[in-house]
């Protein structure tokens, strides 16, 4: 590993992504990545900043969008292929993509090549409680300062259930 190179302090942050440890997630055979976490929200900022790293042919995320955060991704390097509502795109090495709340917005960006891993900043203004929806599927995610979880919506219950 290089030296490191990150200078921190609560007004401005330098760093690189090989000086930023990575956390690993994803599921089944279709979702893989690493994320390194540059600035978070829940760290005392305004927004969220990550690197991603997919793999070929995985994605991130299954398609979904927010109710609060909007979302920019800006790729560093290799092909993506954007999935949304309205159907699917192509970006590459230093494109920029936006996505707004609600299901205009909804995403999922999948590695498009056989070979090269997707590099891209993950970006976004932080909102201590962001609701995540999932177009076509029974769930709900709530990511929040004091709640992180994804939920069956068809478990509602009513507002003076139990009470």
């Amino acid at each position: 590993m290089a030296e490191s190179r990150r200078i921190t302090n609560k007004k401005i942050k330098i760093s690189g992504m090989t000086d930023i440890e990575p956390q690993s997630g994803g599921g089944g055979n279709a979702y893989q990545y690493d994320r390194y976490k540059f600035i978070g929200g829940e760290d005392g900022f305004k927004v969220n900043i990550a690197f991603l790293r997919i793999p070929p042919k995985k994605a991130a995320l299954p398609l979904h969008y927010h109710g609060y955060a909007e979302k920019t991704f800006y790729i560093i390097s290799g092909t993506g292929e954007p999935v949304s509502v309205g159907g699917e795109y192509e970006v590459r090495s230093g494109d920029i993509v936006f996505f707004p709340t609600g299901i205009g917005g909804a995403h999922k960006l999948i590695d498009g090549s056989d070979k090269e891993g997707l590099v891209y900043v993950d970006f976004d203004a932080y909102a201590p409680l962001d609701i995540t929806y999932y177009p076509g599927k029974d769930k709900i995610g709530i990511f929040g300062e004091n709640y992180t979880g994804v939920l069956r919506m068809s478990g509602k219950v009513g507002l003076y259930e139990d009470e």
